[in-house]
């Protein structure tokens, strides 16, 4: 599924934050005067956020050997 929705061209993104960013699943960094506000993340491909957050789930329940 993240094939299709990504593609098989994976040097456009030179790393994982790049492709969570371009995915819109990072959060906002927003502080102004020492301030720091809300970071939620956009609405980005409901299908790619699904595919990531499902591949993230397994590598986190992943036996070490």
């Amino acid at each position: 599924m993240l094939l299709a929705e990504i593609g098989a061209d994976m040097s456009r993104f030179p790393t994982a934050a790049h492709l969570v960013s371009w995915a819109k699943l990072a959060p906002g960094n927003n502080e102004s005067a020492g301030k720091r506000f809300s970071g939620t993340i956009g609405h980005g491909n409901r299908w790619l956020r699904t595919g990531i957050v499902q591949a993230a789930w397994s590598a986190i329940r992943v036996k070490k050997l």
